[in-house]
């Protein structure tokens, strides 16, 4: 397995170029430092002792700025540039962070957990961008999927630490969690130019000259894109499933008994399994359908989350983990690569602005119906994921004939526009200049 994982990352390293690796590295040292938002609930129903509903509350307006970051994150990545609008995240959620660590009232603290959540996330519509333009179609998934498994390496340290440093001084979370936010921030004004796309080939007169086909991508933008719409919709359902483990799950094995730092080790077996089953599994998926990899993943993930509900020991949690992680390996970067097929160079940002969007209210809304609804039924929580993702994949093979045809007229999009730049050799289109 570790020669396959070796094996996979050489060949992503072959076809992505060496922005790519620096963005890759940024991501990796800001996930590490990633303590703060996993231990969040723990930390207001403990230290703050506020109940579990109202934490819920808490927690929830961090996905409330996910929701704002990706619309205003994916305007300014294709207005100002991808450059630009990581810093902005890195930097300003750098200093949200460190002043929720100083907030003495729920007040001020639902305040500053919603602005975490706006200016924290506001790069990754442009990380997602970025990625688009400077590695080629073919390769994306690939590019994506390693991305994915820097995230969850960088998970899995935080969780560890996270959970040993939380027993010490939760505070101590807030300043490396911000710390680590900064230097990716320095790393991109140092190392990474901009890398949006000028497309050619928009003036009305070549617009006109184009396919009707041709035309149509040109002109369009996510919410013009009905099939791109009913990704998201599908999207956001199965972001509410694996999001249990962010607030219900915390306060379940706190109930049995367990300590804070044996969550951040069932945690923590996310990331590290992601980080040893990633590549391999999608290098494997990459050779069968898009749309069924995405319906499988769907219904794998609703049962691994619902096997929490009738665990009692912690070898039995990480099972559970283990199933649900297999589902996110298999659904994160393919339907990245889908995304990315679809979306126009000259969308791109708001295209991957609607994801973190669909992420961001699948968070907002999975924090509150996920703890009100586990107060009130243990059982109808856990069930409820089974369902949805069973549901989900059901939704997912209807749509698969649409979703094929809308990504195979992406590609022939984005393969005309390369061949138009390549007779104007001064203009860059669907990659970037490294």
């Amino acid at each position: 397995m570790f020669a396959a994982t070796l094996r996979h990352i050489s060949q992503v390293r072959a076809t992505t170029p060496r922005v790519y690796w620096i963005v890759w590295w940024g991501s990796l040292i800001n996930r590490i430092g990633g303590f703060v938002v996993p231990l969040l609930t723990l930390y207001l129903t403990g230290d703050r002792k506020l109940s579990v509903a109202d934490a819920g509350v808490v927690v929830s307006m961090f996905g409330l700025g996910q929701v704002a970051a990706s619309v205003v994150g994916g305007h300014l990545a294709d207005r100002i540039g991808r450059r630009a609008t990581m810093m902005i995240g890195m930097f300003g959620g750098a200093a949200m962070t460190l002043a929720l660590a100083f907030a003495s009232t729920v007040w001020q603290m639902t305040v500053l957990v919603g602005l975490v959540g706006f200016v924290g996330e506001m790069y990754r519509p442009a990380v997602s961008a970025l990625v688009a333009d400077v590695v080629p179609s073919e390769h994306r998934a690939g590019a994506y999927g390693m991305l994915f498994w820097a995230v969850n390496l960088g998970f899995a340290c935080a969780s560890v630490l996270g959970g040993l440093l939380a027993e010490f001084d939760f505070f101590l979370l807030f300043v490396l969690d911000a710390a680590t936010m900064a230097a990716f921030g320095v790393i991109i004004a140092l190392y990474v130019p901009e890398t949006r796309p000028k497309v050619v080939g928009r003036s009305a007169a070549s617009l006109s000259a184009m396919p009707a086909a041709a035309r149509a991508e040109a002109t369009r933008g996510p919410l013009s894109d009905p099939p791109f719409l009913l990704l998201v919709a599908v999207t956001f359902g199965f972001a509410i499933i694996p999001l249990q483990s962010m607030v219900v799950l915390t306060v379940h094995m706190t109930e049995q008994g367990f300590s804070r730092s044996a969550y951040g080790a069932v945690m923590a077996c996310n990331g590290v399994l992601i980080v040893f089953l990633q590549p391999v599994l999608t290098a494997l998926s990459a050779r069968f359908d898009a749309v069924r990899v995405i319906a499988l993943a769907m219904v794998v993930t609703g049962v691994g989350v619902a096997l929490h509900g009738v665990s009692t020991t912690l070898w039995m949690h990480f099972v559970a983990v283990a199933i649900w992680t297999t589902g996110e390996i298999l659904e994160v970067p393919t339907r990245s690569g889908m995304v990315a097929a679809m979306a126009p160079p000259h969308a791109r940002g708001r295209y991957q602005g609607a994801l973190v969007l669909v992420w961001g209210a699948g968070n907002f809304a999975a924090q509150r119906l996920g703890s009100q609804l586990w107060q009130h039924s243990h059982a109808a929580l856990w069930w409820g994921c089974v369902g949805l993702g069973v549901g989900l994949g059901a939704v997912s093979l209807a749509a698969g004939p649409i979703w094929r045809r809308r990504v195979a007229a992406g590609r022939a999009y984005e393969a005309e526009l390369n061949q138009r730049a390549s007779a104007a050799p001064r203009v860059t289109v669907g990659s970037g200049s490294t």
